[in-house]
Parts: C-alpha cells; structure tokens; sequence
C-alpha cells in the first residue's frame, strides 16, 4: 500500500513539473527562508544553472545580488522578498539579475504570495528576459528622438530660408514659412498655378506681376514610395532681379542706336556725296539734256535717302500691341539698311524668302533680334564672305504652326569657350565693340514669344568656318494675345 502511494506522489510530482516546464515564462518558488523549492525548465535555461543547483538554494545570492550599477544587493531591500514582508503581490517589476557566468539581463518579475490556512508559506516568481525588449524599446525612443530633433532641425532650416515655401498635403493641409506669410499671408496666391500642377504629378515654374512685384513660383510633387502625399512650392520675390534686366535691355537698346546710327550716316553719306557731285554737274554744264539726266539720278538718290529714313523710324517705331507681321518684309527692309556695308566688306547676300504666315508678335522687338543676328554676321567677315538668310513656314515638335529663320554667316566660327556661355549677358566675341547683351536680349524676346533659337557654329581652320542661328516663331500667341486684348 505505502509502495502504491508513493508512485502516486512520483507521478504527481512529474505531473507537476511537467505542468511547470510547458509555461512561457521563467518560474520558481521559494519557502519563508528565500530558499527555490521548485524551478521550471525555462528558468534553468535563462539562468544557465542544472535545477540541482538551484533547489535549496539562496534564489537572491544565486541570480539577485548586485544592482545593474555593480553596487551589492542587500537581502532586505529585494522586492521579491518584500512580498512576506507586505504580504501583498509584486506585479511586473523590472529589475537586472544575473546569470551562472555572472552576465546580467533585465528581467520583468512578478510574485505572489503562496498562503495555506491565511498564513503565508512561500512566494511563486514568475520573469521573463525583456532585455530584447528593453533594447528595442530604447532603439525606437531613439528613433524617435532623432526624427523629431530631424524635423525641428528641417522647420529651422525651411524657416531660414529666404524664400517663401509652401507645403501642402493631398488632404488640403498646408504648411507656410514665415518669409511666405510676409509674401502672401496664409493663402498661396491665387494667379499661380503651379501648386495644384505638383499635386497633380507635374513640376513646373510661373512668374507673375502682383501691384509692383514680380513672383517666380517653382513647385513639385513630394513622391514616397512612388506615390504622391503632397506637394512643395518655392516663391520667390525676382522683382530687383527684372528691374536688373529691364535696365541691361535698356542698355543693349542703346547700344543698338548707336551701332545703326554709324550704319545709316555711312548709308545715307553715298547718296548724299552723289547728290554734291551731281549739283556740281549741273552747274557746270549748258546742256539741257545734260541737266536732265544729272536729275534724274538725283532724284534716284534722294528717293535711297527717303528709302534708309523710313526704315529707319520703322525700327525705332515702339509698339505697346502686339500685331500680325510679315517677316519675310521685316527681313527686307532691314538688309536694305546694310546693303551700302556688304558692298564695302564684300559680302554677297543669299536670301530666300518662301511664301510664310504672318506672326502675331512685337514687331520692334523682332526687329532687334533680327536686325542683331545680322550685324553680328556682318561682323564676323570682315574680310568679306557670304551671308544666307532663309525664311519658311515650319512647325515645331509639338506641331504648332509657325515659321523658321535662318541667319548664317561664312566667318570664323565662335570658339568652344564662348558657346557655353553664348547667351549669358556680358560675354561677347567682340572685345571692346560688343555689349555681350545682343544674344542675351535677343534670346528673352524669343523666349518672351514661346519662340525658340538655335545655333550651329564651326571654328575656321582646316576648312571654312561659319555659324547658323535658327530662330522658330509660333503663328499664333496666346500669351501676346491676352497682352493685347486683341482678337486677331
């Protein structure tokens, strides 16, 4: 009988362990003396001890004895032994314990008091190693620091910025820097568009006049992951920026008076020697007939002096509106102001001029571009050469009617040097006789006329040299045509 109960206390006790052993958490129980009377299996594992090791033994000299610090762990300050003390629960405590090979992890313990009859008799531990844990949590608290030190850093560098910078988000949040607040208050302003393009994909510049500022806006998408979440727009106030280049075209302006000041005296200097020579003639001789045929080239050379005279006022005529052109007349008229400076360089002329639409345009501005390829032609022969203007209906890549105007000269080329930088204000090929602001000038108005201009140039050498300017035009304009107020 005592032999029959005895395997039934051993296979409850298994029975037990077992029941132990299957917990997710580290066990232990220990009597009044803070002595282990039980261990489970996870807790051997994480503390690295055999059970034998453990059972009977001092749970708080074995695996409780120091603080993290280094500093020694007195019996009496343990919270595990608190709960006789107490005689209440300890729950979820974090406290470091330490391992048979002496290496120290943080534990998170709880323990409850074991009582038979109301009397306490012992506690049971339950921990689990959270040093992972610890370890992630502190990672992310870290993280967390540094996106937020991060974005304070980025909100003092976009407050920083000179600009005005506005962000907005696709659910309609919109973010503003204090320069944008001074610039245009809480709203983006409303003649800009380029915002709503960014959240729709497209990146993109405008400029606008508001009362006497000029604002250039540069917006663009915020993509993440491939995807759109809002859209980012600089503004910036250009206004001394324009007034700058407003008074470089001035100048250039005047620059161009003066040049063609020298080209029409030196035009209108031939007839006008002719016309002396001529009265000369006619007072010396007797014969009418003579006479007659002295006035009639007279009057041939007066009516070249009234020919330069109109050309003349023609290009210096401002225009406010823009107004359809014939180019193909425009072009005309100024090569007949240079025809008396081909004879004198040697220059041939080779123009054809095909049958083309009119183009809605600033005709004075036009005028100086062309009337500034050319001289730049003739500049550069001047040991004589060939000049080729070609002038035909075209359209663009996007297959927009307009025309094309072709300007090449047969000179010596414009080096590598002065390519790149062929269209920056103050660089010229012309030392102390240019502006460096005619290709510059010429350039805005193309541009001003969603035009486009294009140049080819090859350096004199082993063969002939020369450079070509293309210039393309659109028909139509919408923008000159909103300037205007006009309708055809």
């Amino acid at each position: 009988m005592e032999g029959r109960v005895s395997m039934v206390e051993g296979s409850q006790d298994r029975h037990w362990q077992a029941l132990l052993d299957s917990a997710g958490e580290g066990i232990w129980g220990l009597d009044l003396d803070g002595n282990c009377t039980f261990v489970n299996q996870l807790a051997t594992n994480i503390f690295g001890y055999e059970s034998e090791e453990m059972l009977g033994n001092n749970m708080h000299a074995l695996t409780h004895h120091h603080y993290a610090d280094g500093r020694e762990y007195p019996d009496e300050e343990c919270p595990v032994y608190g709960v006789f003390r107490n005689k209440g629960a300890l729950r979820q405590i974090t406290e470091s314990m330490f391992r048979k090979d002496g290496s120290p992890f943080l534990a998170e313990i709880s323990a409850q008091p074991v009582k038979v009859d109301g009397r306490i008799v012992g506690v049971v531990v339950t921990f689990r190693d959270v040093s992972d844990i610890r370890q992630q949590q502190e990672e992310l608290q870290k993280a967390y620091e540094l996106a937020e030190r991060r974005t304070a850093e980025l909100d003092a560098v976009i407050e920083s910025i000179p600009h005005a910078i506005f962000i907005r988000t696709t659910d309609g949040k919109t973010r503003q820097n204090r320069r944008a607040l001074e610039m245009s208050g809480h709203a983006f302003p409303s003649q800009l568009n380029t915002m709503d393009r960014a959240l729709k994909g497209e990146a993109s510049t405008k400029t606008i006049r508001r009362a006497n500022t000029w604002i250039q806006s540069d917006a663009a998408p915020i993509v993440l992951k491939d995807k759109i979440i809002g859209a980012v727009a600089v503004n910036t106030d250009i206004t001394q920026d324009r007034l700058q280049e407003d008074m470089l075209r001035k100048s250039e302006k005047l620059a161009a008076v003066g040049q063609l000041a020298s080209a029409i005296a030196h035009e209108i200097n031939n007839p006008l020697e002719s016309l002396t020579n001529l009265l000369y003639l006619i007072r010396q001789t007797e014969s009418l007939e003579d006479i007659q045929e002295y006035a009639s080239i007279a009057q041939k050379e007066l009516t070249r002096v009234s020919e330069i005279t109109v050309q003349t006022l023609r290009f210096h005529r401002q225009q406010n509106n823009p107004q359809s052109v014939d180019l193909a007349e425009l072009l005309r008229s100024i090569i007949s102001l240079y025809s008396g400076r081909f004879l004198v360089r040697g220059i041939g002329v080779d123009w054809k001029l095909e049958v083309s639409p009119k183009v809605f345009c600033l005709e004075g501005e036009i005028r100086q571009v062309l009337n500034n390829l050319i001289r730049n032609a003739i500049d550069a022969m001047s040991g004589g050469g060939r000049l080729a203007v070609r002038l035909r209906p075209a359209r663009d890549g996007a297959g927009r009617q307009g025309v094309r105007i072709t300007i090449a000269d047969s000179g010596e080329g414009i080096s590598p040097e002065i390519m790149s930088h062929l269209f920056e204000p103050f660089y010229t090929t012309k030392d102390a006789t240019g502006t460096g602001l005619g290709l510059w000038v010429s350039k805005g108005i193309v541009d001003k006329h969603d035009g486009t201009v294009a140049v080819r140039t090859r350096r004199a050498g082993a063969g002939p040299g020369g450079t070509v300017f293309s210039i393309w035009l659109p028909v139509e304009n919408s923008g000159l045509r909103t300037l205007s107020g006009a309708e055809g």
